[in-house]
């Protein structure tokens, strides 16, 4: 019986108590993406609908709460922005600033502030890829800040601090001191680090597994996920031979861990190209020759591409990274890469692993994989037994996490774009974001129910937060609190 108490309250364990109003983290409580109070409305009437409405500087954070009070970052000219707010009112409630050298990323998206802030209820804990960490009291008095070496992060960074037990984890990759880090929540010292791993980049953010065997860590890279101990920081395990560049973070309960990532770079040709070019077709010929495909886009027939001539797609995003010397043009040389290039080396996939592994566990742990619908920088969704899924383009995926029998396989939602925010739980309902700005709800169900689209106006690259049925949702100028 103790046995079946005990996966009982794991089941149960990443969800705060009614009387707690916090969303303490990345993806909320457990960095489950899910809100246990019902929402006040899922209308999302931008008249009807709208506690309040504040702006805000550029930023791609999501919002971290702690009962009364709503903690940002923020990035104003070449000031990193720690923000509070009043969670009733949207009142600023104090604001302080670092400075810092810039990264010369190459994607549009790319965001210095992206990072989430976490908090334990004493603390909170704020970082800057360009700076280190900076922790905070809730009343915004410095209790210790940590510089940390310059990346070189031309994606930008995307992974955000946790708080677990008395331990402040990051993982920092594409910098000198690559790794995983546990420092000392109450004074930054370093409690352990595990180096490298192999990693190139990794944007997700550590999850913390606590599953029916023991308590963990789990992290994820370049094509490899990896289990460590949370005390020591020792390596438990790793699952080998996953996608090259990771954005996502895992999901779990008690019995299993899922992970989901896909990278263009992994992709084959045909399906790089349909998630690439946006609604440009391209055909077979264009993907075999790509000067084939810069003639059809040269609108002024100087044998180059300038970023106006590029369509509204992934490739666009990326055109400072296509203009390898920086001349402002794309050459027919530096377009063959992306069109033409062989898939990499590693694979895009789901996979499904049981608990209690150690060393290599592809051949021992993996209970099951699943090929499609693989999102890109949405994390996986578990709620109310099924296993949710968003890819660029739009394409919802529900699957049965017993077994990962498709309960519907890539519905298309009616915003083809990309889709960065990770599907939010609450209700019965999912509450899926565009970075277009279209707010989905859809019912949690075993078959695609659509109950409404609503256009926000503004792009939505942040992870909406649930506290007391209202939703908090960052947009790319406005904090909106929704449920009046």
């Amino acid at each position: 019986m103790s046995s079946s108490i005990l996966l009982l309250v794991l089941n149960f364990w990443p969800l705060a108590s009614p009387q707690e109003a916090r969303w303490p983290q990345f993806l909320g409580p457990g960095g489950m993406a899910v809100a246990e109070a019902p929402p006040r409305s899922l209308e999302f009437d931008l008249e009807k609908d709208v506690v309040w409405r504040v702006a805000l500087p550029r930023g791609a954070s999501s919002p971290c709460i702690l009962d009364e009070r709503i903690f940002l970052t923020a990035a104003e000219g070449e000031d990193l922005l720690m923000l509070a707010f009043a969670r009733k009112t949207g009142e600023e409630l104090w604001r302080h600033r670092r400075r810092a050298g810039s990264i010369p990323t190459v994607h549009a998206d790319a965001d210095v502030a992206a990072p989430t802030p976490c908090t334990d209820g004493k603390r909170v804990v704020f970082y800057f890829g360009t700076f280190g960490l900076v922790t905070l009291d809730p009343d915004g008095s410095l209790l210790w800040e940590k510089r940390l070496p310059f990346p070189e992060a031309v994606l930008g960074i995307g992974t955000s601090p946790i708080l677990v037990d008395d331990m402040v984890i990051l993982t920092r990759d594409g910098c000198p001191d690559s790794g995983v880090y546990a420092f000392t929540s109450s004074n930054g010292k370093e409690r352990w680090s595990v180096p490298h791993l192999g990693y190139t980049f990794s944007f997700g953010t550590p999850f913390v597994w606590r599953n029916a065997a023991r308590q963990e860590l789990v992290v994820a890279g370049t094509q490899r996920l990896t289990g460590i101990g949370l005390k020591d920081g020792k390596e438990l395990w790793q699952l080998a031979g996953l996608t090259s560049l990771v954005c996502t973070t895992p999901t779990a309960d008690a019995e299993t861990l899922y992970f989901a990532a896909w990278s263009t770079s992994d992709a084959a040709r045909d399906e790089r190209a349909q998630v690439t070019w946006g609604e440009l077709v391209i055909s077979a010929e264009e993907l075999a020759n790509s000067r084939l495909l810069l003639d059809r886009l040269d609108v002024n027939a100087d044998a180059k591409l300038q970023l106006d001539e590029f369509p509204e797609s992934r490739a666009r995003d990326v055109f400072a990274y296509l203009d390898t010397n920086g001349d402002g043009v794309v050459t027919p040389e530096e377009l063959a890469p992306i069109v033409e290039r062989p898939r990499g080396q590693g694979e895009n996939l789901l996979v499904a692993v049981a608990p209690g592994g150690t060393g290599d566990i592809s051949k021992t742990h993996v209970r099951w994989s699943f090929r499609r619908g693989l999102p890109y920088v949405s994390s996986p969704l578990l709620y109310e037994g099924r296993l949710y899924m968003v890819s660029a383009g739009g394409l919802l995926t529900c699957l049965d996490p017993k077994n990962g029998t498709p309960f519907f396989d890539r519905e298309r939602l009616a915003d083809h774009g990309e889709y960065y925010a990770t599907p939010v739980g609450v209700g019965g309902h999912l509450i899926v974001c565009s970075s277009n700005g279209t707010i989905h709800v859809l019912r949690a169900a075993d078959e695609f129910q659509l109950v409404r689209s609503v256009e926000l106006g503004e792009s939505i690259h942040a992870t909406p937060a649930i506290v007391d049925g209202t939703i908090y949702l960052r947009s790319e100028r406005s904090l909106w609190a929704f449920g009046k």
